[in-house]
Parts: structure tokens; sequence; C-alpha cells
């Protein structure tokens, strides 16, 4: 097994992110966005919250390497013309010309619907969008319209508490290297921060992970293409880095990552 996480082709968007995404909700200033993007992070959320400090710093890289990154944003109105208007609202906040991927939330049992697609898909004819994607917490969902032509992109809760990932989706998504695979991008690592602040009593003597574990645990498994991270301020945005250039887990530790959320759940 190798020593570092690699860059992973993002599916069919045909980019190549490093391991580690940063979202934009939590605080993180411009500094640490800067040294992120130094450091290895190309793929940016800019999701529900949107942060001043990640404005700034998506700018500052931008100015000279927006071809370098690639920023994801979800549309902040489900449906129709008003489509546009949160993309352009965007790109006026962050002084750029497009944004690689518009991801949309999916409830149950349900693909785009036509008031969300066709929208999303002119603005990819012109040039504003370059992908379409969704985020959901059912997970029957991301087998069921990973093969649909527009969608590039899943956003996936897994961690060590929810790995119903690894039965449920992963291994009934279009091959890695396909055309029909999405880019994979997993969400919620530290489950809302449950397993790093888990009750040590409940734990019965295991080892309260760090987010950096959190991290490095989805990173390893094999389907996952970026795993994110929701830093709140520059110290954070470098535990993870740090931790992520660690590699991945050996088998004890995945191991003992199981273990910790297994008893969480209980």
């Amino acid at each position: 097994m190798a020593n570092v996480f690699a860059p992973r082709l993002l599916g069919k968007t045909g980019f190549m992110a490093g391991p580690l995404g940063v979202g934009s909700s939590y605080g993180v200033g411009a500094k640490g966005i800067e040294e992120a993007f130094d450091r290895g992070v190309n793929y940016f959320y800019w999701a529900w919250a949107r942060r001043q400090g990640m404005r700034k710093g998506l700018r500052n890289i931008c100015r000279k390497n927006r071809e370098k990154v690639f920023i994801s944003i979800t549309s902040l109105v489900p449906t129709g013309p008003m489509i546009r208007f949160s993309v352009t609202r965007v790109l006026r906040a962050l002084q750029i010309d497009y944004v690689d991927g518009l991801l949309f939330f999916l409830f149950k049992n349900r693909p785009l619907f036509k008031s969300q697609i066709e929208p999303a898909l002119r603005l990819k004819e012109q040039g504003l969008v370059r992908h379409i994607g969704f985020s959901s917490h059912h997970r029957p969902n991301f087998p069921r319209f990973a093969k649909e032509p527009h969608i590039d992109i899943e956003h996936i809760r897994y961690n060590a508490i929810h790995r119903g990932a690894e039965t449920e989706v992963f291994p009934h998504l279009p091959p890695k290297g396909s055309k029909e695979r999405p880019g994979i991008v997993i969400f919620t690592a530290t489950s809302w921060r449950q397993i790093i602040t888990a009750d040590p009593e409940k734990l019965n003597g295991l080892k309260i992970p760090t987010a950096g574990d959190c991290y490095r645990f989805v990173l390893s498994h094999p389907d996952v293409d970026v795993c994110l991270t929701g830093p709140s301020n520059d110290h954070e945005m470098r535990h993870a880095l740090d931790a992520v250039e660690k590699g991945p887990m050996t088998e004890d530790e995945l191991n003992w990552m199981r273990a910790v959320g297994a008893a969480i759940k209980k």
C-alpha cells in the first residue's frame, strides 16, 4: 500500500483531484484556504453557508490558477430560472467565469426534476457550469442515478458510524475509470463531530479518533475520490492537511475506527 494519498481522477469529470476537499460552511480563513491549495487541495465546495475567509482565499487562488481548482456549489434554489440567479451570484462573489460543479440535493427515490435539469443543462451549454451532480442522504439514489448522462458528481455520506455505502453504494457504481462513473465525494467524515467527541465510557477503552483519523479512514476506501473537511479555523485546516499526508490507514487502524463507529452507534 502506498504511503501517501495520491490525487485521484474525479470520475467522468476528468479532473485530477487532491484527496482532501474543503467546504465553505465553517470559518477557515483565506490564508488557510491558500495554504491548503499550496499543499495539494484543489476541490472546494461552496455550500450552504458561505464564509468570507473562503471567498477571499478562492478569489486569490483563482486569479492565477483557475483551471487548477474545482469549485462545486449547491444551488440555493430548487427549481426554475432562479437556478441561474444562484449560479451567477456565485460567479460575482468569487470573481470567476464558471463553476465546475452544480449540485442539487435529492430526497428519497427521485431523480432531478425537469425544472432542475433543464436550466442546469442550459447553463452548461453556455459555459457557466461544467458539471452537474447531486448530494443525498438516501443511499439507494447513488447507484440508481449514477449512469444518468448528466450526473457527473455524487456527494455521499460515509464515515466510521455510517458505513452503509460500503455495501449499498460503492459495489453498485460503474467501475472506476469507466466513462459512466461519476466523481465520488464524501461528506460528514466525522459524523457531525460525533466521532471526535465520543463519550470515553461508551468506547470502553478505545482511543477517541481525531478529525484527521476520520479523513484517513474515509480516504482509505478505494472507491472514494475526495473527502471533504470543514475546518473552523486555520489550525484545523493544518491538522487535516498534516493527517492526510500520513497516507492510508493500516488494517489495524481501520479495524479500530470500525470498532469506534460500532460502539457509538449502539
